[in-house]
């Protein structure tokens, strides 16, 4: 049987396709692996299932021995619908403590002014005439006022335009007295705290007794051992060193003029 030509074409690319078997494989020389095929242990019942089943099943109707299976029913019991007598509370007639006036005669009536007393023409002189507001309309013809449009310059034309607003103003007066008093109690705090200022001839002496007592310490330290032996001897050579060092700055602080040094009050 001769298959179209279609048909030919997909046979042989399906032979193509399919793998050639070898002879020889190197994974056939590899020891395979032994499974060791054991029995599912058996599922654990317990002993008493078979009680409980039977339990269950004595107890299952023991609910429905609440008094008999049918309830019969007296329909002649029933109300009917004439033996229901409803008590109807008995009327009493209404009483009306406040009357109403009764409605006048017709001779008693007053007679009604159609005519008004004021005079339209005089009224009409004096009244203003009332000008409409402003408006624009768009191409589309939707009317809008001018003032609240935007396109007039409402804001700018205000009184207080530039001004500084008036809680501004309070704020600014209530900041500058709280200042003032801050002011005022650190001016009375530094009075308090005011020291004299260092006379010359102060300054001199001091700086006199501290070259003299540098001088002093200088020299016990030029006459330290060059050898230190003991603990003794390397605490009072850095104890001198310390104290020369001391003095050393503060003859710095009074050789220098333009610092000016205070002293606290004799009253202190």
């Amino acid at each position: 049987m001769d298959l179209p030509l279609h048909h030919s074409n997909i046979i042989k690319m399906t032979e193509a396709k399919l793998p050639t078997a070898h002879p020889e494989s190197m994974y056939n020389h590899l020891p395979k692996p032994v499974v060791d095929i054991t029995e599912k242990p058996q599922r654990y019942v317990s002993k008493f299932r078979q009680t409980v089943i039977e339990e269950s099943k004595a107890n299952k109707m023991a609910m429905r021995t609440m008094g008999p299976a049918k309830v019969e029913v007296g329909h002649v019991k029933f109300l009917r619908k004439p033996t229901n007598n409803p008590q109807t509370l008995e009327k009493v007639p209404q009483v009306y403590l406040v009357k109403k006036p009764a409605v006048p005669l017709q001779a008693e009536r007053t007679p009604i002014e159609t005519r008004p007393k004021r005079d339209f023409l005089k009224t009409m002189d004096s009244l203003k005439t009332v000008k409409p507001e402003p408006a624009f309309v768009d191409i589309k013809g939707h009317r809008e006022i001018l003032r609240t449009s935007g396109f007039v310059p409402v804001y700018t034309e205000k009184k207080d335009y530039g001004q500084i607003p008036e809680y501004l103003l309070k704020r600014y007066e209530e900041n500058l007295l709280r200042a003032e008093e801050e002011y005022s109690k650190l001016k009375e705090m530094i009075d308090k705290e005011a020291k004299k200022k260092m006379s010359d001839a102060e300054r001199q002496s001091i700086l006199q007794g501290l070259r003299k007592n540098w001088n002093q310490a200088n020299t016990d330290y030029q006459l330290l051992p060059l050898v230190m032996v003991t603990h003794s001897m390397l605490a009072r050579k850095e104890r001198l060193e310390e104290e020369m060092t001391h003095m050393e700055s503060a003859i710095a602080i009074f050789e220098d003029q333009s610092n000016p040094i205070f002293l606290p009050r004799d009253d202190e």
